[in-house]
């Protein structure tokens, strides 16, 4: 369903001469391909499309750092916040500290490793694995 999503909306923005983000979502597309050659020539998945927009969002990130420190020229910035905002929208919505918090209280949690291990097996993707350590601290704690 991701998969097509991507594809739809490549297509939609070369129609719409929307060159920026067609000649970024060309590239994730073209990606999430060779991705899926590579491992065996087989169908292109959602998992897939998940991996290379994660890989790309933590590049994008990384720039928004260095123009935080002035390293690298507004315009260059700007395309950097452009890009995190059309690759967020393939993300599954992400959970918050409080919906963490609630999550590893219900599950009753004795410690950090079964709190991040109930985390990523039910929730992969959907959280922050920083914020997520910090809350399972918390209420572990």
């Amino acid at each position: 369903m991701l998969f097509e999503k991507l594809q739809k909306d490549t297509l939609d923005s070369r129609k719409n001469k929307d060159a920026d983000r067609a000649a970024l979502l060309i590239t994730v597309l073209s990606q999430v391909k060779t991705m899926a050659i590579d491992d065996g020539h087989r169908d292109p998945n959602d998992q897939d499309v998940l991996k290379v927009v994660r890989s790309f969002l933590k590049g994008v990130n990384e720039n928004l750092e260095l123009a935080a420190k002035g390293t690298i020229s507004a315009e260059e910035k700007a395309k950097s916040e452009y890009e995190k905002g059309v690759l967020e929208e393939y993300l599954p919505q992400q959970l918050g500290a409080d919906d963490l918090k609630k999550i590893l209280k219900e599950a009753g949690v004795k410690n950090i490793g079964e709190a991040m291990k109930l985390l990523k097996e039910k929730y992969d993707g959907q959280y922050d694995g920083k914020m997520a350590s910090a809350v399972a601290k918390e209420v572990i704690g």
